[in-house]
């Protein structure tokens, strides 16, 4: 009764999820520092094949006047691929773990060589973004980086906070030394704009919350809804540590996806899985500030989910059936 009752509130939490819009990313207003960035919300796919990833990102943002702001985004490597994406992706994956669920329950019932201190490795206008890739290998020439960068498009440069420095150096220190910056125009309505898709090698499950936490927008309240895919169960541990909670698609209620659904989701998914992968939900709820720990999941951090014995026992089952009949048959007809 206690695993109908969990699959039941795990359906109903998912029925509840609202439009899925927003992504994780640190954000910088380029003008007037009085303007107030809020971002609402937060929802990110984040798939992993064990060498390569793809992050589905998508922003809602609201500023109490318009403005500019500077989105940026570390990554482990350069990325292999950055295109549109669209927000019906994450509907997509939305209805298919419903179902899932629902089927469920009805069944149970490195640096060091003399190189430019900052590399411009892509630019590109992809729809409402303005993106530009760098990778970073020395900070103080970073740091004045970006404000050519923001003065070269005639934008009130302000000086960066100690924190942002801090993080940013943190990321250099741990090898995570490509930095996306995405330039979007934001008002006071909260908008909605069609996520970036980016493909990068990893050799680990990786997804930035420590840049969100000295952005402008660190000081706002949020939900951060995050879908993992990987080739295993990621360790709930591992997710509590980086302060999200696991929610759906752990311990024996695993949801595997097929290829087809990847497809439905984004071809891109299919595309980087040569087997049926599993979906997680994670999320976090609070002032965004307080994620100063990005999520990142090694290999023996993902495990085999338990064995589903159902389809071998109603198997079993049969067969004895079957056997008695055939006992039964013969002794009559005798």
């Amino acid at each position: 009764m206690r695993k109908e009752f969990f699959i039941i509130i795990a359906i109903f939490s998912l029925l509840l999820i609202p439009s899925l819009v927003s992504a994780n990313r640190g954000s910088m207003i380029i003008g007037p520092r009085d303007v107030k960035l809020e971002e609402a919300g937060q929802n990110a796919i984040v798939a992993w094949n064990g060498n390569e990833e793809i992050i589905i990102l998508s922003t809602d943002m609201k500023s109490s006047d318009s403005t500019l702001v500077l989105e940026l985004i570390p990554l482990p490597s350069n990325p292999t691929k950055v295109e549109e994406g669209s927000s019906e992706s994450f509907t997509k994956l939305v209805e298919i773990m419903n179902r899932k669920t629902k089927e469920y329950r009805e069944k149970a019932l490195t640096r060091g060589v003399e190189v430019p201190g900052v590399e411009i490795t892509f630019h590109k206008k992809i729809g409402a973004h303005d993106v530009t890739i760098v990778k970073v290998n020395d900070l103080d020439y970073f740091i004045n980086w970006i404000k050519d960068f923001s003065t070269n498009r005639g934008f009130e440069y302000t000086e960066l906070s100690s924190n942002f420095k801090t993080t940013v150096s943190n990321y250099l220190n741990r090898n995570i030394d490509h930095f996306v910056f995405d330039v979007i125009e934001t008002n006071e309505s909260s908008q909605t704009i069609n996520p970036l898709i980016y493909r990068f090698k990893s050799d680990y499950l990786y997804y930035p919350l420590e840049i969100t936490a000295t952005s402008d927008a660190g000081w706002s309240s949020s939900r951060v809804n995050v879908f993992l895919i990987a080739k295993g169960i990621v360790n709930q541990t591992v997710i509590r540590d980086a302060k999200l909670y696991p929610r759906v698609g752990f311990g024996e209620y695993s949801i595997e996806l097929t290829r087809d659904e990847l497809r439905e989701v984004s071809p891109e998914l299919e595309d980087l899985f040569k087997s049926d992968p599993f979906v997680m939900n994670v999320q976090y709820s609070g002032p965004l500030n307080t994620l100063n720990k990005d999520l990142i999941v090694y290999q023996q951090g993902i495990s085999e989910p338990p064995m589903d014995y159902t389809n071998l026992i109603i198997i079993i089952y049969g067969i004895i059936v079957l056997i008695l009949i055939i006992v039964i048959y013969k002794k009559f007809k005798k």
